[in-house]
């Protein structure tokens, strides 16, 4: 909860330094916002599991704060950071006795990032596309019960599309995203190796 409380004040922080720096310049190279999305992720076991198990997979969600610096008309670094709620876990069985235990994979996360973006053409409607590192840190507390297992920190690769929108006062654009987790963030001994990878829809408003 003290988290989703410091990105909402972090979020007028930026809407407040957004409006002073266009009412400083019009044509200011920096632009401040927020963001916002829903995202699935995607285990992927290294190797297979010595019991039987489970994957399951669903949708979280994202919010974040950003910056987009002009060096360029066409080329944008944008670093970000966002908290993500990530709804992925496994599930390992024992055919011999009935039992099983699941445990969830980085179900929060604070992920820090830089974007460089290139924009393609166009003047009130403008495609981009974008690359770039995304470190991500779990805020997870340690498990309280043996069967769980705490996964570790994820270096990834972001890259996708977007779409920016010029309306009156701020700027629109919806961007697909793909991350592709590089480290293995496995802390279960039944496993070599776990990687997450994640497709996400995001709203950015500057």
């Amino acid at each position: 909860m003290k988290t989703i409380i410091l990105f909402t004040v972090l979020i007028f922080c930026s809407l407040s330094l957004k409006a002073q720096s266009e009412s400083n310049s019009e044509e200011s190279k920096f632009r401040f916002g927020f963001n916002l999305g829903a995202n699935y992720s995607m285990i992927k076991p290294v190797n297979t599991p010595t019991a039987n198990y489970e994957i399951s997979n669903g949708i979280g969600y994202n919010l974040g704060v950003l910056m987009d610096y002009s060096v360029t008309d066409n080329f944008i670094i944008s670093p970000k950071t966002e908290l993500a709620i990530h709804n992925s876990s496994m599930e390992f069985r024992n055919n011999s006795n009935g039992s099983s235990y699941s445990y969830k994979i980085l179900p929060i996360s604070l992920n820090v990032m830089t974007h460089f973006k290139y924009k393609i053409t166009g003047k009130k409607h403008i495609p981009y596309i974008f690359v770039g590192p995304n470190l991500k840190l779990p805020l997870s507390r340690n498990p309280t019960i043996n069967t769980a297992y705490k996964t570790s920190y994820d270096i990834a690769l972001d890259f996708g599309i977007g779409l920016e929108n010029k309306v009156k006062n701020f700027i629109f654009a919806p961007e697909l995203r793909y991350s592709y987790g590089l480290l293995n963030i496995n802390g279960n001994p039944s496993l070599k190796g776990l990687k997450l990878h994640s497709i996400s829809l995001v709203l950015n408003f500057t």
